[in-house]
């Protein structure tokens, strides 16, 4: 039986302003690094917050005619940075500038074509 891409019902993400739909999942992921600053004459070990970066991930039914797909397809070979924007259930938003760094479709016997991308974080993560 195929599978009908559905666009997320909790949840909306956009790239440049391009909404995504069909996306099977998709995620955002801040990281953040400390520095060491211990002393010599101290035992225990002592950190600060160092810079912050992250990533975004995801899956998305491939369509070629759909408007978020050739979006997508564009950022991989452009290599500019974008505002990708997360909306979650709650409303909460993540407002960030990322530079894609992949994009791979994928087929399967039997199963609907996908296709998986991933980008950097170019900038701030905006939370709001």
């Amino acid at each position: 039986m195929p599978v009908t891409p559905r666009p997320c019902k909790n949840c909306t993400l956009t790239a440049d302003a391009q909404a995504i739909i069909g996306i099977v999942e998709a995620s955002i992921t801040l990281t953040g690094d400390t520095i060491e600053v211990t002393e010599i004459a101290t035992v225990d070990r002592v950190h600060i917050a160092g810079m912050r970066s992250g990533t975004v991930s995801g899956t998305v039914f491939y369509d070629q005619g759909d408007n978020g797909v050739i979006k997508l397809e564009a950022l991989i070979k452009s290599g500019n940075a974008v505002s990708f924007v997360f909306t979650l259930h709650s409303g909460a938003t993540y407002t960030v500038p990322i530079i894609m760094t992949s994009w791979s479709p994928s087929i399967a016997v039997n199963d609907v074509v996908r296709a998986s991308f991933s980008g950097q974080f170019a900038g701030e993560c905006v939370i709001a």
